[in-house]
């Protein structure tokens, strides 16, 4: 019996020996034309089993179990904090050209006697209000990842995915930001609430305090998530109808009509502290300031966001996708955002223990 020796897929001596037979293994071309529906040259022949185009014709369904309830649950309390804390302002350059008044000048006085003026006397005088100017420019920020395409496929939505993911990022960096510079400019104060305190009472002293400061209420007060909860703890200890009736005032509207500011906000925003960890961003702090939404000609705002837009799509961010090569592709997002702190009185830190 004459034993013949193998011959190892892929040789070129298969290809001859299964040819002479009649037998073409399908190559490129042969796939090709199965794809372009034309089966006259490769009727009869054996294709090896590909998992390619097995994977093509097989139907993949893909869940997506976390990224969308995320974006509807909890991806707007990020950017209603960044707004509460510094309130945007749009501009159509980079420049930004800000006027400074003294911040004492608006509550100035004189003595009653010297407004009424004399026969043929002439009206008091007072100097004129002082001012300051200065340029500002808006810093280019962003941030990239670079994606591999083969990662991409039965993803039809990769785009909006990372650049929503992207804007998280930044918009996480940009609120640190702006608490940084908030306690770096407040008042630091501590209390204690517990079953013999009054919390809002606390609070609406310390507005007061700051008031004397200013010349007029802080409009915003910023609870973080414990603080809030160590407000309505001390209240339900005390087991007061009084003490009850404030502990059920726990939603932003209500606690704000309590201590008479315009509003409020309870941030339950976290960002990743270490491998393992979440960290709150305000943890037990109350911080109270001035915020005003609106643009005008006076802004009362500790602290505000200037966005360049005009010129770079009309928006906050801008999204570029640069494809490397045939497998890789950049997805980058920017934008051109300042953070400035342009009145450092009449805010207050209060470390909640």
């Amino acid at each position: 019996m004459k034993l013949h020796t193998p011959i190892a897929l892929g040789n070129e001596g298969l290809r001859q020996s299964l040819g002479a037979l009649g037998i073409v293994l399908a190559n490129t071309d042969t796939i090709s034309s199965l794809s372009a529906g034309d089966v006259s040259n490769v009727h009869g022949q054996i294709c090896l089993a590909n998992d390619s185009l097995l994977r093509q014709s097989e139907y993949i369904e893909e869940l997506t179990a976390f990224a969308i309830s995320y974006d509807s649950m909890v991806g707007n309390r990020l950017r209603q904090l960044r707004d509460f804390l510094a309130p945007p302002r749009s501009s159509n350059s980079r420049i930004v050209r800000l006027t400074t008044y003294d911040e004492n000048e608006p509550w100035e006085t004189v003595d009653y006697t010297r407004v009424k003026r004399g026969i043929l006397g002439d009206f008091a005088q007072v100097r004129q209000r002082k001012a300051s100017k200065s340029d500002l420019q808006c810093p280019n920020r962003g941030l990239s990842v670079l994606l591999d395409r083969d990662q991409l496929k039965d993803k039809p939505e990769w785009q909006q995915t990372h650049t929503k993911w992207l804007i998280d990022i930044m918009m996480r960096a940009t609120v640190l930001e702006s608490i940084a510079l908030h306690y770096a400019s407040a008042v630091q104060a501590a209390a204690v609430w517990n079953p013999v305190s009054n919390p809002d009472l606390e609070i609406k002293n310390d507005i007061l305090t700051l008031a004397d400061t200013t010349g007029f209420y802080p409009l915003c007060v910023a609870y973080g998530d414990r603080a809030a909860l160590k407000r309505q703890t001390a209240y339900e200890q005390q087991l007061t109808a009084g003490s009850l009736a404030r502990a059920e005032q726990f939603t932003e509207e209500q606690i704000a009509t309590a201590l008479g500011v315009d509003r409020v906000l309870i941030n339950a925003e976290r960002y990743q502290a270490t491998s393992t960890t979440k960290q709150e961003l305000l943890g037990s702090n109350v911080l109270i300031f001035t915020s005003v939404e609106a643009e005008g000609p006076m802004d009362p705002s500790n602290q505000v966001r200037h966005i360049a837009n005009a010129a770079y799509g009309g928006g906050d961010y801008a999204v570029y996708v640069t494809e490397h090569g045939t497998k890789l592709i950049t997805l980058t997002v920017e934008n051109y955002e300042l953070l400035h702190q342009q009145h450092t009185s009449g805010e207050m830190q209060i470390a909640v223990a």
